[in-house]
C-alpha cells in the first residue's frame, strides 16, 4: 500500500473510533431511564424484566427455577432418579433468593 492510502485508512479508523462511541452516547438514552416494568392486572405470576442487569434479579426466571425444582422433586419422589439434582437445585434456589 502506498502512504496516501495508508493515512486515508488511518483517518477513517480514527473517524469511526470517535463516532461510535459519540452516537451510543449521544442517540439512546440508557436502560435506567425506562420506565419499571409493570405487571398486567390480574396477572397471578411473575413479569419478566427483559433489561434486567442481573439475570438473577429477574422474578420469571427465578419462577421458572422454582418449578424446575418441583419437576425434580417430583421425579425423585415417583421414580426415584434425580433426587441429587433436586437437591442442588433447591440448595441453589435458597442461595438466591435470600
Amino acid at each position: 500500500m502506498n502512504r496516501q492510502a495508508l493515512a486515508l485508512l488511518g483517518v477513517f479508523a480514527l473517524g469511526a473510533a470517535v463516532a461510535f462511541p459519540a452516537g451510543l452516547l449521544l442517540g439512546g438514552g440508557s436502560r435506567r431511564d425506562a420506565p419499571p416494568a409493570r405487571r398486567p392486572e390480574g396477572s397471578g405470576g411473575a413479569l419478566r424484566q427483559p433489561y434486567s442487569p442481573s439475570l438473577l434479579d429477574d422474578p420469571a426466571f427465578l419462577e421458572q427455577q422454582r418449578r424446575n425444582a418441583q419437576a425434580l422433586e417430583q421425579a425423585c419422589r415417583t421414580t426415584g432418579d434425580y433426587c441429587t439434582q433436586a437437591k442442588a437445585m433447591r440448595r441453589w434456589l435458597a442461595e438466591h433468593e435470600g
